[in-house]
């Protein structure tokens, strides 16, 4: 006979150690959200008002997030704008970094390999999102 509270048991234990934590959880979302903000703003050539995100595999914002957005990580972006959770969850919070982004031209500056010029935004970012972490 089969010891169901021990095989469920062991099932359990199984599935924490393989459970991967999500502590900056919220840190994605954000960055997702202003994704999305700036493909619609930016580089949607105008259709981002009448027209839905295609969200699809394939479709050309995948492409754009995998080419422009993704490799921001590399260069510790969303860390620099979003510095702590109250920096991700407000509007106002988002807006600004969207318009930090879109102003610094960062986007342009990652996909061009200009390292230099990205190195001295990130650092101007973080001293201007710094305010996020004294209210803290």
């Amino acid at each position: 006979m089969v010891d169901w509270p021990s095989l469920m048991q062991a099932y359990d234990e199984l599935e924490m150690e393989n459970a991967q934590p999500m502590e900056n959880e919220w840190r994605q979302e954000a960055a997702e959200s202003v994704s999305e903000l700036y493909y619609e703003t930016y580089k949607s050539n105008g259709r981002g008002t009448t027209r839905r995100i295609d969200h699809r595999p394939g479709s050309d914002f995948q492409r754009f997030l995998a080419s422009h957005m993704a490799p921001l990580v590399k260069y510790g972006v969303w860390e620099a704008l979003f510095p702590n959770k109250l920096s991700a969850t407000s509007a106002g919070a988002i807006d600004e970094a969207l318009h930090l982004l879109a102003d610094t031209k960062l986007v342009d500056c990652v996909y061009s390999g200009d390292i230099i010029t990205v190195n001295k935004i990130v650092n101007n970012l973080r001293k201007k999102r710094a305010k996020y972490i004294e209210q803290a």
